[in-house]
């Protein structure tokens, strides 16, 4: 099913002259990286349950849509849950279902089942290796779905996430506040203090660049911290070029460019 409100649609709205504002340059979402003991095992167990396939021939990894999950090894990574990278969100068509699923396979549910009036049913469990998961039931945007900041100040996060990445400003379904991104992922952002994304589950979050050099430029113009890179890793679908960035709030940011053989 074609989700409502996808980023071609809101796009179209700016053209129209819509209330919506977007930056000049918008990126396209491209991965989530977890910390976790056993990185093939966790690939398998999200495979499992949430779908995607493995990518670039390892097994460390799957895509899901447009978006990889990536896995490195890490003994005693903290659990997300207050972290700057709060947690991830995933829709399914049977919430109770996934629940059961999960549950059975490892997860632990801390937030049963609700129903949320004006947004849709969701539930929050933790994954066996920390990472906090909300399950949704949202039939216009199935799969992976959300990802969910903690801020001090989040509308300042906002504004400098949109400023860096671009993306539509759109409240989703009229109600929270956040940015829609290429891959059609939502960025949201809640009110806390945090603890920063590098030694959690959660290690750091990726963005994709058309051409990394011109945007690494760009960065360093604005005065972002470039804290590594730029290298090249080549996998057996193609080479990409990486460098990491401190993002806003304490999160660690990789930006990619990838070659036209990969998804």
């Amino acid at each position: 099913m074609r989700p409502s409100t996808s980023l071609a649609a809101l796009l179209g709205l700016l053209a129209l002259g819509g209330p919506l504002s977007a930056q000049s340059e918008t990126m396209m979402y491209d991965h989530v990286h977890m910390a976790v003991p056993d990185p093939p095992a966790a690939a398998a167990w999200y495979r499992r349950h949430f779908g995607g396939e493995e990518v670039d021939g390892r097994d460390e990894r799957m895509l899901l849509g447009t978006t990889r999950f990536i896995f490195r090894q890490e003994a005693q990574a903290r659990p997300t849950e207050g972290g700057a990278v709060d947690h991830l969100g995933f829709s399914f068509a049977d919430l109770d279902a996934k629940l059961r699923e999960l549950e059975a396979d490892g997860a632990r549910v801390t937030s049963p089942r609700r129903d949320v009036e004006g947004l849709f049913p969701l539930a929050f469990v933790v994954d066996p290796w920390g990472v906090r998961l909300e399950l949704i039931q949202d039939p216009h945007h199935p799969g992976f779905h959300h990802i969910h900041l903690r801020s001090t100040d989040p509308e300042q996060t906002l504004q400098q996430y949109q400023t860096l990445f671009g993306g539509v400003r759109t409240p989703l379904r009229g109600r929270l506040d956040g940015i829609l991104y290429p891959g059609n992922v939502w960025l949201l952002v809640t009110r806390g203090e945090v603890f920063p994304s590098v030694g959690s589950a959660i290690d750091h979050l990726g963005w994709r660049a058309l051409v990394s050099d011109t945007k690494l430029a760009e960065l360093r113009g604005r005065g972002v911290n470039v804290s590594s890179g730029p290298n090249d890793l080549t996998f057996v679908n193609g080479t990409i070029r990486v460098f990491f960035i401190d993002g806003p709030n304490q999160v660690n940011i990789e930006i990619v460019q990838r070659a036209a053989t990969m998804r």
